[in-house]
């Protein structure tokens, strides 16, 4: 009967994927805007309906401060001042320079912070829309969980381009719903980079939870806690709603995963994910070398405690992680992985793999189009639920599916079909230099992902034609815009 099991889990799990909307596109950054999943565009808020509406402007400067009224950049005021004047379709304009706190910036309703519309959200952002040029440093902040740089509990803020570093817990924690962080730099905090979860524990029900929040062409990076266990690049764990969307991030070198969507018996399931046009490298230790015994060194670690959960992952990278590139880590849920590559994972631990989707044995993944390469490691790729147009490898030996139908690593008849590998189905395998400034160099100016040749299926393999329709299997991340 397992046999025919992933059929009902692949029909239920597709209906799930026309409900939330995904873009199920190898190529494409974007998806059309719903009322149940935020848009992968973004607008200047200060600029919607301003020939009818009067909307206030607020200028922010490091030195200014709660007696300056914010309405010139000659009397610019406090970034918490403006915080809490700002209105729907009000905009916060950032100077440049070092906004340096031992105090976190908390956006709550109870303190009396508004909430945006989706009409007229209210935006933050650099004035130069640089995010290197607005720093703010919270490295003074002790190891407290409660000490993160800017959290958004309340709906439709829009926070852009700027970096967040240092931070005694998460550099920037969404709690609310309907928001966007975009172009924005998370570094050196000492958890997550960038955390989704529930603004207080007695919110207890998964209705109360963040929802409907993008992450949009953000990097983290060198996240490390003194425990080297819990920072991440991304989180959406724990206690998180539905229709949450990571599109155009870069996660690298942080002490724990790249993306961790764990969840926990005692909560219960979150909501779906969303992760697309993505990459995780080197997880598990930072670019000093640093790394930990404790930390786990995945690149998107998609489950947690044998919770079932769905999630969705398309047209992304993992490469260089210490542990598994894609990991279901135990979810017994119907997992969706389409068009994405996996590149020379399991660097320290030498038993884990580019694909690990089979942790628990009643997974039920949907596994389509995927391309499993090593040169300088060897995986021995795990898998359970159905297949195809994907390569993997089991034991020493390449496989393929070419077409959709059960599979499982542990059965001899459902292992895929064997076939010899041909030289690197790439153009290019030059891992790139995580010293250098990998947010400006592996980004299109319009803030989408551009590898260039680096994992770029070569169009004279036969991998650029083992897809559906003589479509190319694995990630397309190599292009100048979306």
């Amino acid at each position: 009967m397992k046999k025919y099991k992933f059929l009902a889990c692949l029909s239920t799990l597709l209906i799930m994927s026309s409900i939330i909307g995904c873009d199920d596109s190898s190529t494409s950054s974007s998806a059309p805007s719903t009322s149940s999943q935020p848009s992968t565009s973004s607008q200047d808020s200060s600029q919607q309906s301003s020939s009818t509406q009067n909307f206030n402007v607020f200028y922010v400067s490091p030195e200014g401060t709660a007696l300056d009224d914010g309405k010139t950049i000659e009397t610019a005021t406090s970034f918490r001042m403006a915080l809490i004047n700002a209105k729907p379709g009000d905009t916060i304009y950032l100077l440049d320079g070092l906004y340096k706190s031992s105090n976190g910036f908390k956006v709550n309703e109870v303190d009396g912070y508004s909430d945006g519309t989706e009409e007229n959200p209210i935006t933050i952002t650099s004035m130069s829309k640089d995010p290197y040029k607005v720093i703010f440093d919270f490295s003074e902040q002790p190891f407290i969980s409660s000490n993160r740089g800017i959290t958004l509990n309340n709906d439709y803020w829009h926070l852009k381009n700027i970096t967040v570093k240092g931070a005694g817990d998460n550099g920037i924690y969404v709690g609310g719903n309907h928001n966007i962080v975009e172009n924005c730099i998370t570094t050196e905090c000492k958890d997550s980079g960038i955390q989704l979860g529930r603004e207080s524990s007695s919110q207890i029900n998964i209705a109360e939870w963040p929802s409907y929040n993008l992450i949009l062409n953000c990097t983290s990076f060198n996240n490390s806690d003194p425990k080297g266990e819990d920072a991440d690049g991304f989180a959406c764990k724990l206690t998180t709603g539905v229709g949450n969307v990571f599109d155009g991030c870069i996660a690298y070198n942080n002490i724990d995963d790249g993306w961790d969507l764990y969840s926990k018996s005692d909560s219960g399931a979150i909501g779906p994910v969303t992760i697309r046009n993505c990459i995780a490298f080197n997880n598990g230790a930072r670019t000093d070398g640093f790394g930990s015994p404790n930390s786990d060194g995945n690149g998107f670690k998609l489950g947690g405690e044998r919770v079932p959960n769905q999630h969705y992952v398309y047209n992304s990278i993992a490469f260089n992680n210490m542990a598994h590139g894609f990991t279901d880590n135990s979810n017994p849920g119907t997992i969706l992985l389409k068009n994405c590559t996996s590149f020379d994972n399991g660097t320290r631990d030498k038993d884990c793999n580019n694909f690990d989707m089979a942790r628990d044995t009643n997974s039920i993944n949907y596994l389509s189009h995927l391309l499993s390469y090593c040169e300088k490691t060897q995986s021995k790729d795990q898998f359970i639920g159905s297949a195809e147009y994907s390569v993997f490898y089991v034991g020493y030996s390449t496989v393929k599916f070419t077409k959709l139908e059960y599979a499982n690593y542990l059965d001899t008849n459902a292992r895929g079909e064997r076939f010899i590998e041909e030289a690197s189905p790439f153009v290019s395998t030059q891992v790139p230099d995580c010293t250098k400034d990998i947010h400006k160099i592996l980004r299109n100016p319009d803030g989408s992902i551009n590898l260039g040749d680096f994992l770029k299926v070569n169009p004279d393999s036969i991998y650029a034609t083992m897809g559906e329709n003589g479509q190319q299997i694995g990630a397309n991340l190599h292009q100048s815009q979306y």
